[in-house]
């Protein structure tokens, strides 16, 4: 069942709705209420599914949205983890291209879409939330375009890892970023990219540390960018 096993909604999701939302513990309670929590299987299709009608909160793990050529290319879209939405209300999923996976197990939350749009309704921390998903989404959308337009494949390597080690004050991107991961990212090979991101450590701009590749040098590895 690729929605995944249901469960009750525990104490950590009632926090993670909490801090998605930016809402108090009472307001959490309330949403948590009317959702369900789930398992979310490494390697399930997550959305969309035939038989519902569903816009799910991640509790635990990660996911991405990607679009399939008829040649059987993969485009990634977005890539999503803790806090981050997917499913009808977020758009994509009606028939297109596009489909959400799990990269990793993870866990869920589950509302029916009519039951989030009466929760942005009738909350505004709700409405607001979603807003700011939807909004960085597409600025992520247009900064990839950007990218895979005008940068060469190492440049586009480059600013990825800046993004993704940028939430870390360390900039240590963890876990260890999966090379055949990273390359649908900056549409690339994964020979490409582990070739680059070795010639980076060489170089001393990335070192490997435990469970993880931290940036040694940000503004040395924005200057390969462009």
């Amino acid at each position: 069942m690729t929605g995944g096993t249901k469960i009750g909604i525990s104490q950590g999701a009632r926090a993670a709705i909490a801090e998605a939302f930016a809402c108090d513990t009472a307001l959490a309670v309330t949403i948590a209420a009317l959702a369900h929590e789930a398992a979310l299987p490494r390697g399930a299709v997550l959305w969309p599914l035939p038989d519902r009608d569903e816009t799910t909160l991640i509790l635990a793990g990660r996911a991405h949205e990607v679009a399939y050529g008829q040649d059987g290319s993969m485009l990634q879209l977005s890539v999503l983890g803790q806090g981050d939405l997917y499913g009808s209300l977020m758009g994509g999923g009606d028939g297109g291209a596009a489909q959400t996976e799990a990269l990793s197990e993870g866990r869920g939350a589950h509302f029916t879409t009519p039951t989030l749009v009466r929760l942005m309704d009738s909350y505004g921390a709700v409405a607001r939330a979603i807003n700011r998903q939807l909004a960085a989404r597409l600025e992520a959308l247009r900064q990839r375009m950007v990218e895979a337009t005008l940068l060469s494949v190492t440049g586009r390597i480059c600013a990825e890892l800046l993004r993704r080690s940028a939430s870390d004050a360390q900039r240590t991107i963890r876990p260890m970023p999966v090379m055949s991961e990273l390359a649908i990212s900056v549409r690339s090979t994964r020979e490409t990219v582990s070739r680059t991101v070795s010639q980076l450590e060489k170089r001393g701009l990335v070192r490997r540390v435990d469970g993880g590749l931290a940036i040694v040098a940000p503004h040395r590895l924005e200057e390969q960018i462009y």
